[in-house]
């Protein structure tokens, strides 16, 4: 996310770095059509300016509204995860997507790989066309951002493809790559994974700066979190009855929710 702030009030400019880190800063007007003549921008930040300049959005602090967000840490790297299906895993990824505050870039990326399409694909309504296979053909950075799908104003999607054979080809440093390109261009990069733990998704976690799992609490799953080799925050949703014992016994870091849709991960 690029962005200007537009302001010759020191205290001012450093509050708007604060939230926006790498904003370029310009300290009058003047300054600020030079530096838009000669790069793009996102959106502005100023108060010296209102509602638009040169085009562009004017956006103003609103520290009050952004304390009732989930304000990430720049370019945060999530991946959900579970040690079993059908816990309701991919509908948290739409949960987190949805809410984030509007001024943040999120790119979610499906690795769901199965015969038919993935359960993201169909929860969001996506189009069949493109899909990260498509990617894969030439694997470059102009390639990547072709092949995103927007999904709304802030939020894009690597989606899964219709068929397995269209990513048999993938490797681990295929996601590395991934990330590096989405790193350019989003602030916070989610990833749907599946309920396994093949290189692919080994790639995945250990891109992650924050891995959130899902569970109902179940034996067979404390039998495989004791050997995940990460740290995590684990979700239980409505979980067994004897889940604490065991989360005790792992020394595990979790919040129980009776929804999904309240599983809110704030920092």
């Amino acid at each position: 996310m690029k962005v200007l702030i537009v302001s010759n009030d020191r205290e001012y400019i450093k509050k708007a770095k604060e939230i926006y880190e790498d904003a370029d800063v310009a300290l009058s007007i003047e300054s600020a059509e030079v530096m838009l003549s000669k790069k793009k921008y996102d959106f502005i930040v100023s108060d010296l300016v209102k509602d638009s300049f040169n085009g562009y959005a004017v956006k103003k602090l609103d520290e009050e509204k952004r304390k009732g967000k989930i304000l990430p840490l720049k370019q945060e790297v999530i991946a959900v995860y579970s040690f079993k299906g059908g816990v309701g895993k991919t509908t948290l990824v739409k949960t987190l997507l949805e809410s984030l505050d509007k001024d943040i870039k999120v790119l979610v990326i499906d690795l769901n790989f199965r015969d038919g399409g993935s359960d993201l694909s169909f929860m969001l309504d996506l189009p069949v066309l493109p899909h990260i296979g498509m990617w894969l053909k030439e694997r470059t950075k102009e390639s990547f951002f072709e092949n995103l799908i927007e999904y709304s104003s802030n939020v894009s999607v690597l989606q899964s493809p219709p068929k397995v054979s269209l990513v048999k080809n993938i490797k681990e440093g295929d996601v590395d790559a991934i990330v590096k390109f989405a790193r350019s261009r989003f602030d916070v990069i989610i990833f749907d994974l599946p309920d396994e733990f093949n290189e692919i998704v080994k790639a995945a976690l250990d891109n992650a700066t924050k891995i959130v799992v899902l569970s109902r609490g179940t034996e067979g799953e404390f039998v495989r979190m004791k050997e995940f080799p990460y740290e995590f925050l684990t979700v239980f949703v409505r979980p067994a009855r004897d889940f604490k014992k065991y989360a005790r016994e792992l020394n595990l870091q979790y919040k129980v929710v009776e929804s999904i849709n309240r599983a809110l991960i704030r920092k």
